[in-house]
């Protein structure tokens, strides 16, 4: 049996600032979510399985998201000195999708009968050269994740359906996490 409410208090003394539940059909799939991508702001784009167009068509993707029962939102807030200085912002990222991981295989320990699919923030780094580079497989797919973005969620509008706000500050930076259960 699912009982949402102990994952949500689960997930908030692990460290989230906040954490509720999503109905799936309450997700926006958006192309122009995933042309943000495609313009490689981050210079990611082709570069990793995690992102586009590795991860796959946008069609494709929310077959696989609609298969899950039930989805939670997650918020990390981090300090930050400069929230300009890309390579800071670089390493709280990877501090958010840390703990998305550390989460991840905490709940799936915990609740072996669940299904847990993670997303996090940003290109999956794991490796320095990403095997999609080689035309290789990921050597690490129980920890890759991907982002809510590469899927073309439109994770504003999630936000707002769960009557959530993005909170950011010139001194603080949130980071979102979405993660599937079935």
């Amino acid at each position: 049996m699912l009982d949402l409410e102990v994952i949500l208090e689960y997930i908030i003394k692990f460290g989230a600032k906040y954490a509720k539940s999503f109905e799936l059909q309450d997700v926006e799939f958006d192309n122009k979510i995933r042309n943000y991508c495609k313009e490689n702001l981050c210079g990611h784009y082709g570069t990793n399985w995690m992102c586009p167009p590795g991860v796959g068509e946008i069609e494709d993707l929310k077959k696989e998201v609609m298969k899950f029962k039930k989805g939670i939102i997650y918020q990390t807030i981090h300090p930050v000195k400069n929230i300009r200085d890309r390579k800071e912002t670089d390493v709280i990222r990877d501090r958010h999708n840390n703990f998305t991981r550390e989460l991840t295989e905490n709940l799936r320990e915990k609740y072996s009968n669940l299904e847990f699919f993670p997303m996090g923030a940003g290109p999956c780094e794991l490796c320095t050269t990403c095997g999609y580079l080689k035309g290789e497989k990921c050597i690490y797919p129980q920890k890759s994740i991907s982002s809510a973005e590469a899927y073309g969620i439109n994770l504003g509008s999630l936000l707002k359906s769960c009557g959530l706000e993005f909170n950011y500050s010139d001194d603080t930076l949130a980071y979102v996490g979405v993660l599937l259960i079935k």
